[in-house]
């Protein structure tokens, strides 16, 4: 082999070498060594809607009482409860002889938190490899925004978390903290496919349906 002949095999190789893995877009690329936090929120399951006045009270069944919260509820209730049962503690929580107010659930940025979960070495590489290529999305999103799921990496050295949020209902995301690097947030069937397969592999259900 002459010299020419091994400069241009020597070109072949790095262009090849090059060319064969693709280097994820920043913010997604030096979070290898992160640790990861997969979040089920319950923003699809039971999305929160702004009701005049000060909020709702949840019923069975989805009913609520526009304008009304559950303190002025329980207020109401606890003083006609004094006035027909006189002498009889209240028996519901928050009011006299109850056994004080439930405890607040956890939240990711005011959506409950209904499991989580540090998934695994494959699964932080598999979503980090999505969010950090471009042709993971698309246009095709909805209006609408009620997260179902969220991913949080914390970095070792001590940097600012990447955190991320998801729809699948409303088939988008949105970055937390951070300047969203693409044109476009809908997920492509393939992206949106991969990462419902994360979710039933995490938590064990399915999310709810990608919105048409």
């Amino acid at each position: 082999m002459n010299a020419r002949t091994s400069t241009l095999t020597g070109f072949v190789v790095v262009a090849f070498l090059g060319t064969g893995c693709a280097a994820r877009t920043a913010p997604f690329d030096n979070l290898d060594d992160a640790q990861m936090t997969i979040l089920k929120l319950q923003g699809e399951q039971q999305a929160a809607s702004p009701i005049p006045g000060g909020g709702s009270f949840p019923f069975p069944g989805g009913l609520s009482l526009p304008g009304v919260t559950p303190d002025q509820l329980l207020q109401q209730g606890q003083q006609t409860w004094q006035q027909m049962m006189p002498g009889v503690p209240f028996p519901f929580p928050g009011g006299a002889g109850g056994t004080g107010t439930a405890p607040a659930q956890p939240k990711y940025n005011g959506f409950v938190i209904l499991q989580q979960s540090a998934g695994d070495e494959d699964t932080r590489s598999e979503i980090l490899d999505l969010f950090g290529d471009e042709e993971s999305f698309n246009q095709n999103r909805q209006p609408c925004f009620t997260p179902g799921m969220a991913v949080i990496f914390t970095p070792p050295d001590g940097s600012p978390n990447v955190e991320l949020m998801i729809s699948f209902a409303c088939n988008h995301t949105q970055g937390v903290g951070f300047q969203w690097p693409y044109a476009a947030s809908g997920f492509t069937p393939e992206s949106g496919n991969t990462l419902r397969n994360v979710y039933m592999r995490v938590f064990g259900t399915p999310p709810p349906p990608t919105g048409s």
